[in-house]
């Protein structure tokens, strides 16, 4: 007995394939292809670029096993759980999905991919929650602090975050400027291991329990611009600016919800800089914050928590 797990977010492309007893069976991704210089990609393009990419990924799965054994498929029909969120890309695995669904008659239940997010973090890291959680979903399309309340259903709170520029796209806008290949995070990252000391601050913009990324970004374009900059070391500068302004919304919030662990996810949560300066922030232990980081496969985007959610489901039908 299978169960099926589909994501196609703005920049990956991704299938899961999960057994009876949770255990990972298969986990197979495709990065969209992004044109050198550029920033992102057309919804239309990435719609397109996923389809070709889920007949491929699909067709190796099911040289793997026997589909007939796959009981339900969990797809990742919209960015986040809310009435108004929506993304085009999404659409295509919606659609590939329902084709494995009529094919094989079987159901398919609908997450959302913050919430694909949150299972694939939870379970990377073999965590379950008996009591309200903080999770902070940071990637190049969101920058979003959440208050789980609830962790069988995912009852979701946005608590904080970023008010404008989302951490990923901070770091996206610096590194393409400074002549990196979209995305930059890998290789911005990369680059801060060989510095030590920075001798670049980056001012943070921090109002209560959200942070604003768009003057950090206007303070480090005016660096490039100058010509005098070193990469690694700017590199590492955004990252702790990051780091510091997730620090500071992690205390503010604190002190109005109910919460103690704060589970990170999403592909900037696994960068080795801001990792290391969360996890040894004397300021969060002091605020008895317990800062828990997904395993970095699955940090990133990946299928892995729609094939789990589709199993919950199915086992209450």
């Amino acid at each position: 007995m299978y169960f099926l797990g589909i994501d196609t977010s703005c920049y990956t492309t991704s299938v899961a394939l999960i057994d009876e007893d949770e255990n990972l069976v298969a986990d197979e991704r495709i990065m969209l292809k992004v044109k050198t210089g550029e920033r992102g990609i057309r919804q239309s393009e990435a719609f397109y670029q996923h389809i070709e990419n889920l007949d491929a990924l699909v067709e190796k799965l099911y040289e793997i096993i026997d589909p007939k054994k796959i009981k339900a498929v969990g797809v990742s029909s919209k960015p986040r759980n809310n009435p108004d969120s929506y993304m085009p890309v999404f659409n295509s695995g919606l659609h590939i999905g329902n084709i494995v669904r009529m094919s094989l008659g079987i159901p398919m239940f609908l997450l959302s991919h913050q919430e694909n997010h949150i299972l694939a973090g939870l379970w990377s890291i073999k965590f379950t929650p008996y009591r309200p959680i903080a999770t902070y979903h940071i990637s190049g399309g969101t920058t979003e602090l959440l208050h789980i309340s609830e962790n069988d259903n995912l009852n979701i709170e946005i608590i904080g975050g970023s008010s404008d520029l989302k951490a990923g796209q901070f770091i996206d806008r610096v590194g393409v400027s400074m002549g990196l290949s979209f995305p930059c995070g890998r290789e911005m990252d990369r680059l801060s291991q060989s510095v030590g000391d920075i001798g670049i601050i980056i001012p943070t913009s921090v109002n209560e329990s959200y942070a604003s990324f768009s003057g950090p970004e206007t303070f480090a374009q005016k660096v490039i611009k100058t010509g005098k900059y070193d990469k690694a070391q700017l590199s590492k500068a955004v990252f702790i600016c990051i780091a510091k302004s997730i620090e500071e919304t992690l205390i503010k919030s604190k002190n109005k919800y109910e919460w103690e662990e704060v589970l990170f996810i999403g592909g900037v949560s696994s960068n080795s800089i801001i990792n290391d300066y969360l996890s040894s922030s004397e300021k969060i232990k002091k605020n008895h914050i317990k800062p828990i980081f997904s395993e970095g496969r699955f940090a990133v985007d990946n299928a892995l928590g729609g094939a789990i959610y589709a199993k919950k489901r199915y086992r209450r039908c």
